[in-house]
C-alpha cells in the first residue's frame, strides 16, 4: 500500500467518524426541523382548503340573500346578511354590510348614509369597497345634504389617478349645481362631457347639464352706445335749427 493510498483511507475514515458524531449530536434536531416543516406545510394547505370551503359557503349564502331581495323578500334576506356581516370571511362581511345599507336606503335614504360611512371608514375592508361606499353616501347626500357633505366623502376620489373619479366628479358637480354654485359645477360637467374615458351614461348626463347651465345663464348685456356728438355749425352757413319747438302765437317763449 502506498503512502498516498494510506493517507486517503485515513482521511476518509476521519470524515466518516465526524459525520457519525454530527449525526448523533444533531440528527434528532434535523429530524425535528424536517417534521416541523412538513407539518407546517400540511397545516397551511389544510387551512387554505378550509378557508376556501368557508368562502364558498359564504358565497352561497350571499347569493341566496340576493335572490330573496330580488324576489321581494328583504325581511328574509336581512338575517342572512347580518350573519355574514358578523362572521363571514374574506370580503363577504363588507359586501353584506353594503347590501344591508341598500335595504336601509330603500326605506329611508338618510338612514343609509351612516351605514355607508361605516364601511367607507373601515380600514380593514377592501379599498375598492370602501370607495364604493363613499360614493353611495355622496349620491344620497346630493339630495339630502350639502355640497360640503358630498365633498367630504368623495373629493379625494376626483383626482386623475382614482378609478372612481368619474362618479365622484359627477356627485360633486350635481351637488354644486343644486347649491347654486355654477362656477364649481360648470367645469366639472364640461370635463366629464369632454373626457374620452367618461362612461357613456355619465357623459350624456354631463352634456345635458352643460346645456342646461348655458341656457339658464343670462348673456352679458351689450355695452350702451355712446351718444352721437352734436353737429358743429357750418362755417358761413345758417345755424342748425333748434330742436326746441316754436312757441304758439300769443304765448311768450319758454
Amino acid at each position: 500500500m502506498t503512502n498516498d493510498t494510506f493517507i486517503r483511507e485515513v482521511n476518509e475514515e476521519v470524515r466518516r467518524e465526524r459525520m457519525e458524531r454530527l449525526g448523533r449530536r444533531y440528527g434528532a434536531i434535523a429530524i425535528a426541523v424536517a417534521v416541523a416543516i412538513v407539518l407546517g406545510v400540511g397545516a397551511y394547505v389544510l387551512w387554505e382548503r378550509y378557508r376556501e370551503g368557508l368562502e364558498a359557503a359564504d358565497g352561497t349564502r350571499f347569493v341566496e340573500a340576493g335572490a330573496l331581495i330580488d324576489g321581494g323578500k328583504p325581511d328574509e334576506a336581512r338575517p342572512i346578511l347580518e350573519a355574514l356581516a358578523s362572521n363571514g370571511v374574506a370580503a363577504y362581511p363588507t359586501l353584506a354590510r353594503l347590501r344591508l345599507a341598500d335595504l336601509a336606503q330603500a326605506g329611508d335614504p338618510a338612514a343609509a348614509v351612516p351605514l355607508f360611512d361605516a364601511v367607507a371608514n373601515d380600514g380593514s375592508a377592501p379599498q375598492n369597497l370602501r370607495d364604493a361606499a363613499a360614493v353611495r353616501a355622496a349620491y344620497i347626500l346630493v339630495d339630502t345634504g350639502t355640497l360640503q357633505d358630498v365633498r367630504a366623502r368623495v373629493e379625494r376620489l376626483t383626482v386623475e389617478s382614482e378609478p372612481m373619479r368619474y362618479v365622484a366628479r359627477e356627485a360633486v358637480a350635481l351637488s354644486a349645481f343644486k347649491a347654486g354654485d355654477v362656477e364649481t359645477a360648470r367645469p366639472l360637467f364640461q370635463q366629464l362631457a369632454e373626457d374620452l374615458g367618461t362612461p357613456r351614461g355619465i357623459k350624456q348626463r354631463a352634456g345635458l347639464m352643460v346645456e342646461t347651465i348655458a341656457a339658464s345663464t343670462p348673456a352679458a348685456a351689450p355695452a350702451a352706445s355712446a351718444p352721437a356728438p352734436a353737429s358743429a355749425p357750418v362755417e358761413g352757413g345758417a345755424a342748425p335749427a333748434s330742436s326746441t319747438p316754436a312757441a304758439p302765437a300769443g304765448q311768450p317763449p319758454a
